[in-house]
């Protein structure tokens, strides 16, 4: 694809924003399809679309300006991209967002390759959650099946009187109950994927989550070279299989020697914000070049570097830094656990990693 052409974005958020800045550095226009006329990503795009996520009136004339979609968040009715595939080339796949947006489905496609996960059960009702918590005889997590996420739509059960509090006389929403994994460590990788195969790899990052957010994301990571190349590996088979064309984010859990993979993403993806200025091309950059047939870039890591999220602020002491690189994404409104920017802090050697 030439510069010049317009990549349509559907969402307006901070990952939007950072995506439509990476594409103006190789010429392309932006439109930004989005309900919030303000959104972070209005503030830095072409053209904003103002439209509800499910007006498939609107989509529609939406993918007639645009010369190829790209999407930043899960939660997107396929059906209504089903339609928009007969005008413009969706990158990722309708398929890949299909599999992610449901955590059933999800876990069993995994397994159908071969790569382990979590034990998880099928929850359509109460009782359901009864005969697995009697059966498996420990802690199980709930999670729905759709619309979670940074720890949205999870309780922990312990004991019956956990399901009398959280499920007993309220509507259960179609979900999975998933055996409690005491993992020793979160990592992820990001991974990028170009129309005819080529394949890149971000060095795996090291996470630490409070409450389902991600807090930190560090590089390198504390584990070895073995396993960094085994969930490598890992990833590039789920994108291999799917035939899949851009950037997608594999998290994982570490227990032991054995990785067992919690969820993928198909976009860019938080634990991936340490590239902008970690790496030699970031996990934007390698978005945009995917979706637009160009070829991908280096991902080798040039420099040690943590990357904090700033959690319902956008004051720090990280900001004074002077190796402090900062992103604030421009969100009007602030409130507990909302991604207000983040900071990719570059670690000069031998110095000690700061704490929030």
């Amino acid at each position: 694809m030439n510069p010049n052409r317009t990549i349509g974005i559907i969402g307006g958020g901070q990952l939007a924003r950072m995506l439509a800045i990476a594409a103006a550095e190789l010429g392309f226009r932006i439109n930004i399809y989005c309900p919030d006329r303000d959104c972070p990503a209005a503030q830095v795009a072409n053209k904003t679309v103002l439209g509800n996520y499910d007006d498939n009136e609107k989509l529609v004339a939406f993918a007639k300006n645009i010369d190829v979609l790209t999407y930043e968040f899960e939660n997107i009715d396929t059906k209504a991209l089903e339609e928009l595939e007969k005008i413009v080339d969706i990158r990722p796949s309708v398929t890949a967002l299909k599999i992610s947006q449901d955590r059933y489905t999800e876990k069993s496609y995994l397994n159908s390759l071969g790569i382990k996960t979590t034990q998880f059960y099928k929850i359509d009702g109460v009782s359901d959650i009864e005969k697995y918590l009697i059966k498996i005889k420990k802690p199980i997590l709930i999670k729905t099946r759709r619309l979670g996420y940074d720890g949205k739509g999870q309780v922990l059960i312990r004991t019956q009187d956990d399901i009398s509090e959280h499920f007993i006389g309220n509507k259960l929403s179609p979900s999975i109950a998933e055996e409690v994994l005491r993992f020793d460590k979160e990592l992820s990788v990001i991974i990028v994927r170009g129309k005819e195969g080529n394949t890149k790899a971000f060095e795996p990052g090291e996470n630490i989550h409070e409450h389902g957010i991600l807090i930190t994301t560090t590089l390198p990571s504390s584990i070895s070279t073995a396993l960094k190349n085994d969930a490598t590996e890992i990833a590039k088979k789920i994108v291999s299989d799917l035939d899949y064309i851009g950037v997608m984010g594999v998290e994982f859990f570490l227990k032991g020697k054995e990785l067992f993979v919690n969820e993928i993403a198909p976009r860019v993806h938080n634990s991936g914000h340490w590239t902008m200025d970690g790496s030699y091309s970031s996990q934007f950059q390698q978005h945009i070049r995917a979706i637009t047939e160009l070829p991908l870039l280096s991902t080798e890591r040039h420099s040690d570097i943590v990357m904090y999220n700033l959690i319902g602020k956008v004051t720090s002491d990280l900001l004074e830094k002077e190796l402090a690189k900062v992103y604030i994404y421009g969100k009007k409104v602030s409130r507990p656990g909302r991604k207000m920017g983040h900071v990719n802090l570059v670690k000069k050697r031998g110095a000690e990693t700061p704490l929030l």
